[in-house]
Order: structure tokens, then C-alpha cells, then sequence
């Protein structure tokens, strides 16, 4: 009982926290990941980066169904140092990205992003190679489990672009919603357009 209390309590902050700040539409069409690029929405997603705590400066996060059901994170260029969300105390820090990553620590980069933002279990599968605008990138899939149990499906696509980390990640609930909107997901990261 005290457990769904917590939860309901979570939710009613988010809510009271979007009431003051807006959500902004992301209409189908490019949509600017910062100044690195762009990828193209093929559907109407909302904008809730402003709602979400703990974000990063220049990751961008989109959501269709609300963040508990799908969450696409966008990332501007990650700089050394940098990372995918701040911190909530020093004593548990973050992952952060490191110039040269080899394809597999930026697998695990993203893979303990993912964890930093409370899910658990994460593994990834499947890593293979992929295309980043006109530059290489590295695709990979991810299963993870929430603190209250529920299967959560991933993809994510990941690159090192003159020195900077640039990430397209969707998470979803395996059931039902991770496959509802992957093929939107897989348009948009084929997408991607470098300026």
C-alpha cells in the first residue's frame, strides 16, 4: 500500500510541476536536436523535456503516450565530462561520456544512463553497426524492469561525432507500447541529418 501511495504521490508533483511549465508540441517534420542535426518526426509527439528532473543540459525528451508509457530521449552533442542526466546527489553520480569510447564502452555508457534513470536489469543485445547521418554509429537493443517489475524494452542508436556523444534512445513498456510506435522510432533515427 505504501508503495502505490509513493507513486500516486510522484505523479501528482509531475502534474503540479507540468501546471507551471509547458509542454510543448513536436509536430511531424524536422525536429532540431540542438545545433548538430536534426531528425524527422513522422507523427505528433510531445516536447515534456521541461517536466522531467534531473535532466541534462541538451537532452531532449519526446513522449507520445506520456513518459511511464514511451520516452525518446534526443541528445544534443554530449561533451567530455558530460552526461545524459545530472546527478541527484554526489554520492551517486552519473555515467559520463570520455572522448574515444570504443563501441562497446559507448554501449555501456548508454546502458548505464539507462540505469541512472532508475531502471533495473538493464541489458543490452543485439549491438550492430549503424549509420549516423553520413557517419557511423552504433545500434544496439536494451530489456530492463522497473522498480515495480513491469518489462521495459529499448533501442538506441549511438555516436561519436568530432569529440561528442550523440544518443537517440527510446524506452517503452515491452508490452504493447514498445512495439505500438518502433517503426516510428526506427523512421526517425534513420532519419538524421547533420548540419
Amino acid at each position: 500500500m505504501k508503495k502505490s501511495w509513493l507513486g500516486i504521490a510522484a505523479l501528482a508533483a509531475t502534474l503540479a510541476l507540468s501546471a507551471c511549465v509547458s509542454i510543448k508540441n513536436a509536430p511531424p517534420g524536422p525536429y532540431a536536436a540542438g545545433s548538430g542535426y536534426t531528425v524527422t518526426l513522422g507523427r505528433q509527439w510531445s516536447d515534456i523535456t521541461a517536466i522531467m528532473l534531473y535532466q541534462a543540459k541538451g537532452v531532449h525528451l519526446l513522449s507520445i503516450d506520456g513518459p511511464l508509457l514511451n520516452r525518446l530521449y534526443i541528445t544534443d552533442g554530449i561533451a567530455p565530462g558530460g552526461f545524459m542526466l545530472k546527478p541527484e546527489a554526489k554520492e551517486q553520480p552519473t555515467p559520463t561520456f570520455r572522448a574515444g569510447m570504443a563501441p562497446n564502452e559507448l554501449v555501456e555508457f548508454v546502458a548505464d544512463s539507462v540505469t541512472a534513470l532508475g531502471y533495473q536489469r538493464v541489458e543490452t543485445v543485439n549491438p550492430r553497426p549503424a549509420r549516423f547521418g553520413d557517419g557511423v554509429a552504433i545500434r544496439f537493443d536494451l530489456t530492463a524492469k522497473t522498480k515495480e517489475g513491469l518489462d521495459m524494452s529499448g533501442t538506441a542508436l549511438v555516436a561519436e561525432r568530432g569529440g561528442k556523444a550523440y544518443v537517440i534512445l527510446y524506452v517503452a513498456p515491452t508490452e504493447h507500447y514498445y512495439a505500438e510506435n518502433l517503426a516510428e522510432v526506427e523512421k526517425v533515427m534513420a532519419s538524421v541529418a547533420v548540419n
